[in-house]
């Protein structure tokens, strides 16, 4: 099974835009205009999930790609379950929505009362079966260009699962499935059950990423930002001698956050540079200067000697299975223009 989401996929930006951020602390109309800016942006691969969005994720991205289905790439999961009560979620979040958006807090609490997020699924064929269908239906959909076992361990995977799997793809109602996870639990099914791994996705940055050696498997990565930028960037403030050599080495002012963002995500694209990179955003001019940075190759290439110097100097922010390498191989992330 070839991980080819749609034609044309070589000739697109390799940038896809997450959806976790829709219909949490966003309206539908808002949440539409983020989507349609991603599109005209040129991006066309959507990372979704039952999960995302108080369970109203998929709908409302099925709703903004009805009439440019077959322009793009849509992506969901399986495991992790929306709300029980997606409906009463639904009614409370409108009603809450100016609270939520002054209380963060508020929206895991909301989550909560209605029944919140269940447990993870079982991976039963049948409930894979039963939420594809459901996706399906949200998305507006006949096919998934790619599905993902969502925070998926080796201990969840089966002969009967595997085999639905490729009953979807054979029925065409799924192009590609793979590996949703973080990066321990997706390396050890890599490692053990291969099988599962047409695609791989987990988060990457340049404070903990290893160089990605998954040889068979399309690599999706995500979260190259995220608690990580407001770290890095503390860390730079307060060594302003690494700061200055490293803005001398990159030719770019890493103190500034701006610039930092910009890096980061651009290391994360060349650590990854046959697959795809995800972000996600709330700010549609960032997600124009995102697809921008795609096709900026001197940006590209700072980013690669940034992935460096970090991996070479801050050894106290770095995974320590990255510590001491004197060099990095060049999701959800946002960056701004340096």
């Amino acid at each position: 099974m070839e991980p080819i989401f749609f034609p044309g996929f070589g000739s697109a930006l390799p940038l896809g835009y997450g959806c976790s951020h829709l219909m949490g602390r966003l309206t539908r109309r808002e949440s539409l205009a983020l989507l349609g800016a991603a599109f005209d942006a040129g991006i066309r691969y959507f990372d979704t999930a039952p999960s995302y969005g108080f369970g109203e994720a998929e709908a409302v991205l099925g709703e903004a790609l009805r009439s440019r289905r077959h322009q793009v790439a849509i992506a969901t999961k399986f495991g992790l379950r929306p709300p029980r009560h997606p409906r009463m979620v639904g009614l409370a979040r409108r009603v809450a929505l100016p609270l939520i958006r002054r209380v963060p807090g508020v929206k895991a609490r909301l989550s909560r009362a209605a029944g919140g997020l269940a447990s993870r699924a079982r991976f039963s064929p049948d409930e894979f079966r039963a939420s594809l269908e459901v996706s399906l239906a949200a998305l507006r959909t006949d096919y998934i260009d790619v599905l993902l076992l969502h925070e998926a361990v080796v201990a969840d995977l089966s002969d009967e699962l595997f085999a639905a799997l490729e009953q979807s793809v054979a029925e065409g109602k799924v192009r590609c499935f793979g590996i949703g996870s973080n990066e321990a639990a997706a390396t050890e099914i890599y490692r053990t059950q291969r099988r599962f791994c047409p695609v791989l996705q987990f988060a990457w940055s340049v404070l903990g990423g290893e160089a990605l050696d998954h040889p068979g498997s399309f690599l999706i990565t995500h979260r190259s930002l995220s608690e990580k930028l407001p770290r890095l960037n503390a860390w730079l403030a307060a060594n302003p001698t690494v700061a200055r050599a490293w803005s001398t080495e990159v030719g770019c002012d890493v103190a500034d956050a701006a610039q930092l963002s910009r890096l980061m995500l651009a290391a994360a694209r060349q650590a990854n540079p046959d697959g795809m990179t995800l972000f996600s955003s709330r700010n549609p001019a960032n997600i124009k200067a995102n697809a921008r940075l795609m096709q900026d190759h001197v940006a590209l290439r700072q980013g690669a000697t940034f992935a460096a110097l970090v991996a070479r100097d801050a050894t106290t922010l770095v995974n320590p299975r990255q510590r001491g390498r004197s060099s990095a191989s060049t999701g959800r992330a946002e960056a701004v223009p340096c």
